[in-house]
């Protein structure tokens, strides 16, 4: 029986609500998500006390949240707040008062526990097994090294976004002097973390509201054709410039940059000259950005609560299995199809020689690649399409999303597949491969096309000089209806591989397959 689970992350700058559904250790899906600029540290500058519009505005979308999880029934709720309140010498008063307006008694985080939970959440989204998470949020940011997909030491420095803006770069105009002292500020804090830089088989991943939205401004400025900012990766010497060019332009014309938030306009120059810095220091050519940090974090520990470390050990294989119960498809027969295709790349391989990233990708289109039908049978391809490219599949790079909504879109069309706005993220490779997959992938969907399973398993007989390939379906009973309708359908393949494609009747025999395709699907990399 699906759970749900609400956090809300009270920060300096902003505090969101999140609301997740789930099956403990199974699947789970964002249901509902609220953001509101509260401004907590605003104002507080070195006497760390929260001020009264502050605390209003808080309190004001603390009652909000309060009223939202009432109404759509959600009774387990985890607040957390961080920098801000934490810093604060008038906290306790604030925590009471909440509590007086919400019932919700804050747990106020500390600078480790707040590394732990977003780095926690990174790992859990992008698959980080070696390196770091820094994660800026408004009053601090937090960097946190990773080793063996855990989180390790982390330290809590005062740089986040808000403060800095308050401390450096206050006015309307803003100087030389004042970014140089920001700069300094910035080596400082960072100058006794010599263990914080990048080593060989490291990688870097930056979380938070500053960072989400510099990438977004990266993205308008190249065109990137996604809509998300999740696993993109995000150059130095990119950032390097737009930290550079940010705090030149006054802020009533600051808020004309493409992809600029309106609310971040007045402390997002702080924020890009602090990135810009921490790269500098780590040595990193570039970072990849998670959308996903300190409340999935909090979330993960519940949802893997039965685990000795709350990680999800094959985040890519989990999230398409999750995305796929989500939208409740018929997995079995996702299922099928996957094992068929996969059996088809093996056998194949002597004449598409495509290498093993690439059969990974046909797995998960073939197990996604009906998920539309959950809005409509009717173009459910193109449907399946928009899921996968912007549901988000955790562990998976961009390119590699591109390749799996685009072989979800063509299998169910004769047509030759194109990339059109999706081609500047591939490689060129991919087009040869995603016509051989398209390929495979639409005639295993055809040969079960019952959805019975009759035709179990499946061999495939190449024979390259003579450019001819025979296919023998291994069914267990009559498979005519299959071998009809796959047979109207092996065009595709046939131009892919440049090769005439038979269809024959074969007989399965238990001891020679896999029945369930479970073995096909765990085996991803055979």
């Amino acid at each position: 029986m699906p759970q749900r689970a609400a956090i809300i992350d009270l920060g300096s700058n902003t505090t969101r609500l999140v609301i997740y559904e789930y099956e403990p250790g199974k699947w789970f899906n964002l249901t509902d998500e609220v953001r509101e600029v509260v401004r907590l540290r605003e104002g507080m500058g070195n006497t760390n006390v929260l001020r009264k519009a502050a605390i209003d505005r808080s309190l004001n979308a603390l009652r909000m949240f309060r009223t939202l999880c009432s109404a759509v029934g959600v009774d387990d709720v985890t607040v957390v707040t961080t920098s801000a309140v934490r810093d604060a010498e008038n906290r306790e008063s604030f925590l009471d008062r909440a509590e007086a307006d919400t019932g919700w008694r804050l747990r106020i985080l500390s600078g480790e526990e707040e590394g732990y939970y977003g780095a926690l959440g990174a790992i859990n989204s992008t698959g980080l097994r070696e390196g770091f998470v820094v994660d800026m949020g408004g009053g601090s940011a937090q960097v946190t090294e990773v080793r063996d997909g855990f989180p390790g030491r982390c330290v809590s420095l005062p740089l986040g976004a808000l403060r800095l803006t308050e401390l450096f770069l206050g006015t309307e105009e803003v100087s030389d002097e004042q970014v140089a002292a920001l700069r300094d500020f910035v080596r400082e804090q960072l100058s006794s973390l010599d263990w914080f830089r990048a080593e060989p088989g490291d990688d870097l991943v930056i979380i938070g509201g500053t960072i989400r939205n510099l990438t977004q401004i990266d993205q308008a400025k190249h065109e990137y054709p996604l809509d998300s900012v999740h696993a993109y990766r995000f150059s130095a010497r990119n950032l390097h410039v737009i930290g550079d060019d940010l705090w030149r332009i006054p802020y009533k014309k600051r808020h004309a940059v493409p992809g600029l938030r309106a609310d971040r306009a007045d402390i997002i120059h702080a924020g890009a000259l602090a990135h810009s810095a921490i790269l500098d220091h780590s040595g990193f050519d570039f970072a990849t950005i998670s959308r996903y940090g300190l409340r999935e974090g909090v979330f993960c520990e519940r949802f893997l609560a039965d685990r000795p470390r709350p990680i999800i050990d094959d985040l890519r294989r989990f999230s398409v299995i999750s995305l796929g119960r989500t939208f409740a498809g018929d997995e079995a027969h996702s299922r099928h199809v996957a094992h068929l295709s996969l059996r088809m790349f093996d056998d194949l391989h002597p004449v598409h020689a495509l290498d093993a990233n690439y059969r990974e990708l046909l797995w998960a289109a073939g197990m996604l690649h009906d998920i539309g039908t959950a809005i409509g049978y009717d173009y459910h391809h193109h449907h399946s399409s928009y899921i996968v490219l912007n549901h988000t599949l955790p562990g998976y790079t961009p390119r590699e999303l591109a390749l799996i909504s685009l072989l979800c879109r063509y299998h169910r069309n004769k047509g030759k597949p194109k990339p059109r706005r999706l081609a500047s993220l591939l490689f060129p490779p991919d087009k040869r491969a995603l016509r051989i997959l398209t390929g495979i992938l639409r005639l295993c969907e055809y040969l079960e096309r019952g959805r019975r399973r009759v035709i179990r398993d499946l061999r495939c007989h190449p024979d390259k000089e003579n450019k001819w390939v025979q296919i023998e379906a291994l069914a267990d009973s009559d498979a005519k209806m299959e071998l009809w309708d796959a047979g109207r359908n092996v065009d595709v393949l046939e131009r892919a591989l440049k090769m005439q494609v038979e269809l024959v009747a074969g007989v399965w025999r238990p001891e020679n397959s896999d029945p369930s395709g479970e073995g096909a699907s765990e085996s991803l990399h055979a």
